[in-house]
């Protein structure tokens, strides 16, 4: 499966990917909120996201700068069933912030997600102090649901409703590759 945006080209992450996900997982800034993932534990990492693919059809995805093709980050959606939810994530490396990449990538998952899931809503994890993606978040139409516990570490879990995706979203009538 791949999803193509103006600016992104969207595929499944598999364990080729590996050498390019640590170079970003071992930026400091990535840390902050990922945790420190050495090697081995990003190839585990890998052989999961590959078995949800397998599974479900659908998981977490390879951003790709549609000019380059350089993998720049990872967003998708993750099924958790013990939840009963469905969580939208995103990670891109540093260099990439700042350009609506992550806004870009996270939307064109929530579409697909509504369009061929029958879920009620998407979910997504975020510390308190990661800014940068709470701005996403919001720029999605995504608003508070809760706080919990992830690993550890507490977070804030936003949510977005099927019934107020076209409404609340500020992309539904925008071009999506358009930075925020």
């Amino acid at each position: 499966m791949r999803i193509n945006t103006n600016r992104l080209q969207l595929r499944p992450l598999t364990i080729a990917d590996l050498d390019a996900l640590l170079i970003i997982h071992s930026s400091a800034e990535v840390q902050r909120f990922f945790g420190i993932l050495d090697r081995a534990e990003l190839a585990d990492w890998l052989a999961r996201v590959e078995e949800d693919w397998a599974q479900d059809g659908y998981g977490r995805a390879a951003i790709l700068d549609g000019a380059t093709g350089r993998l720049i980050g990872r967003a998708g959606l993750k099924r958790f069933p013990e939840y009963g939810e469905t969580e939208l994530g995103w990670v891109l490396e540093p260099g990439s912030w700042g350009h609506g990449f992550a806004t870009e990538a996270a939307h064109a998952w929530v579409r697909w997600g509504f369009e061929n899931l029958d879920v009620p809503y998407l979910t997504s994890m975020i510390a308190p102090e990661n800014t940068r993606s709470i701005a996403v978040a919001q720029r999605l139409g995504m608003t508070a649901l809760r706080t919990d516990m992830l690993l550890g570490e507490a977070v804030t879990v936003y949510s977005i409703s099927r019934n107020s995706w076209p409404s609340t979203s500020p992309n539904r009538n925008e071009d999506p590759s358009q930075p925020c």
